[in-house]
């Protein structure tokens, strides 16, 4: 093969390398994308969780179906019911000390009917999603 021949078959295959090389990097992209997109979402529902207050599940949610306060001394627990939409009712809980001016923590979202405990953000949002900060 001599030098004019090779600069045909290079010119003609420099156009398809160039398309897979820009191939690769688009599918590289999309991928970074991707994962970024779900480690958003995921970040933003365990801040929506995680800074839950009886206050802001109200202001997110409306009035519960049921609110219970139950004073424990040193603590005071509160647990609040809200139907879901799939049927359910999910109670929440929170605590907090019974000095004046202490905050309330979260504690958990279950199930009322069975005692299943959400766990994960995604789910605890799953089980009631006016808790999602997007909507």
């Amino acid at each position: 093969m001599d030098r004019a021949q090779f600069a045909r078959i290079a010119k003609r295959a420099l156009p398809v390398a160039a398309v897979l090389l820009a191939l690769l990097f688009a599918g590289l992209a999309i991928r970074i994308g991707v994962a970024w997109l779900k480690q958003r979402r995921e970040n933003r529902q365990w801040l929506a969780v995680s800074n839950l207050t009886p206050d802001r599940l109200i202001a997110r949610c409306g009035q519960p179906a049921e609110d219970a306060t139950h004073d424990m001394y040193p603590m005071i627990a509160r647990e609040m019911k809200y139907n879901s939409p799939g049927g359910r009712n999910v109670v929440l809980a929170f605590s907090r000390t019974a000095e004046e001016g202490s905050a309330w923590v979260f504690l958990s979202i279950k199930d009322a009917q069975s005692g299943l405990a959400y766990d994960s953000p995604s789910t605890q949002i799953a089980a009631l999603p006016c808790l999602d900060s997007t909507k």
